[in-house]
């Protein structure tokens, strides 16, 4: 495993290496990080990242959608999950994966109120 994750800017679409946030943590460096060329903030994208190339628009907005969702490539298990569940391939449509997305969090929701009816179902049942 990598030492270095990669922070990643979308108003330049680039990508750029540096020690990961928990190895950072640890050495008391700063954890958050500015574009050297826009000054904008750049974003951890993880350490299993791969970046697309900078003229792929497309695939920076769908990278764009992913990140202000909260996915990230940390692990080999939730890059697995990102390529497999929500972009289904190479050709991956912003559509698409923004409904793929959207079934997955409906989906954590219904598991959360199905898991909170059992467990008030079993309470039931004891008293």
């Amino acid at each position: 495993m990598s030492l270095y994750t990669h922070w990643t800017c979308f108003n330049c679409r680039k990508s750029f290496r540096g020690l990961s946030t928990s190895e950072s943590k640890a050495e008391g460096l700063i954890t958050k990080r500015k574009c050297p060329e826009c000054r904008e903030e750049l974003y951890n994208f993880g350490i299993y990242f791969q970046p697309p190339r900078r003229q792929a628009k497309k695939a920076w907005t769908i990278i764009e959608l992913l990140a202000k969702n909260g996915y990230r490539f940390q692990t080999e298990g939730s890059t697995v999950h990102i390529n497999t569940f929500i972009l289904a391939g190479d050709k991956s449509r912003y559509e698409d994966v923004r409904q793929c997305i959207e079934l997955e969090k409906q989906s954590q929701i219904d598991n959360q109120i199905k898991a909170k009816i059992d467990f008030y179902k079993q309470e039931k049942r004891r008293r």
